[in-house]
């Protein structure tokens, strides 16, 4: 079964690789090759992934699982959804943050994460040091020059505005 599921999987990203590359620079190559019984196989290899946020890359923990949505959750019928589809996939491929040894420690044995308490009222980081080196350096830098979130993120309580350049110019010009 499985077998199968990544033959339908291939198949689906084969006829959908130009349009991938084209719009997307998600690259995928054909391959043929022969097996050690020395039949002609062929196989799909990514080659090439967009670069969302310089510095930042997905983690190859997560690239099977992306593949396989790329294949089964997009709805290739229609334009928009099919976008709209591809969009949110690439957004949950690149949304994995690196993870190391310690972090696995504070994970369950199926990959989920604990709860963020160790039972004793003290709290228990989820993240391991270089995710946390990650977030700091790379990515909240990078929300703080290029996130421009719509006006009814404003409205509706989702972007809460801290300071204002220019009112904290007011306040030091006065004193």
């Amino acid at each position: 079964m499985n077998g199968n599921l990544a033959r339908q999987a291939t198949s689906c990203l084969v006829g959908h690789a130009p349009m991938l590359d084209e719009y997307f620079s998600i690259k995928l190559e054909k391959k043929t090759a022969r097996n050690r019984k020395g039949e002609e196989v062929e196989s799909l290899r990514l080659t090439g992934l967009p670069v969302l946020l310089e510095g930042h890359a997905p983690q190859p923990h997560a690239l099977p699982l992306f593949l396989l949505r790329l294949a089964t959750k997009v709805d290739w019928t229609e334009e928009s959804p099919c976008f709209r589809g591809i969009c949110r996939e690439l957004a949950w491929f690149y949304s994995e943050l690196p993870w190391g040894e310690d972090c696995d420690e504070k994970r369950g044995d199926n990959g989920e994460e604990r709860a963020a308490g160790d039972g004793k009222g003290k709290a228990v980081s989820l993240l391991d040091d270089e995710a946390k080196r990650h977030v700091r350096h790379v990515l909240f830098p990078a929300f703080g020059h290029l996130l421009v979130p719509p006006k009814e993120f404003a409205d509706d309580g989702t972007v809460t505005r801290l300071a204002d350049l220019h009112s904290l110019y007011k306040v030091f010009e006065r004193c």
